[in-house]
């Protein structure tokens, strides 16, 4: 699994763990996310020391500028960063569709590789 593939899947696992559900499904998608944890903390650190290394400069709304001769390095190291193979050991977890949890058809997306709908 792509690191990038976790990184997008995030904002949708925080939506659906903020979703009532049974409780046993709402351990599961807690454990999900608890397993995930190391692979975005390996993000975080790795994303620092570019952006630190590169001489980057992070803006208020979030947005990393480097200077003109650092700038293609950090852009592929990042690109690098983003489409390495995690070790991640992702159990899929089972959701009915019937639930009343709300998603978009983006969330949808982003989770197909952790959640499996079931009708």
């Amino acid at each position: 699994m792509k690191l990038y593939q976790i990184l997008n899947a995030i904002p949708a696992l925080n939506k659906l763990s903020g979703s009532d559900m049974p409780l046993t499904d709402a351990y599961k998608i807690q454990k999900l996310t608890e397993n995930l944890q190391s692979d975005i903390e390996f993000f975080n650190e790795r994303n620092s020391k570019i952006i630190q290394k590169n001489n980057g400069k992070i803006k208020e709304n979030g947005v990393v500028e480097y200077p003109e001769e650092t700038q293609k390095i950090a852009q592929g190291e990042f690109n690098e960063l983003l489409s390495f193979d995690t070790q991640a050991q992702i159990t899929s977890v089972k959701i009915p569709v019937n639930e009343n949890i709300k998603l978009s058809a983006n969330d949808i997306t982003v989770l197909m590789p952790f959640i499996e709908f079931v009708h």
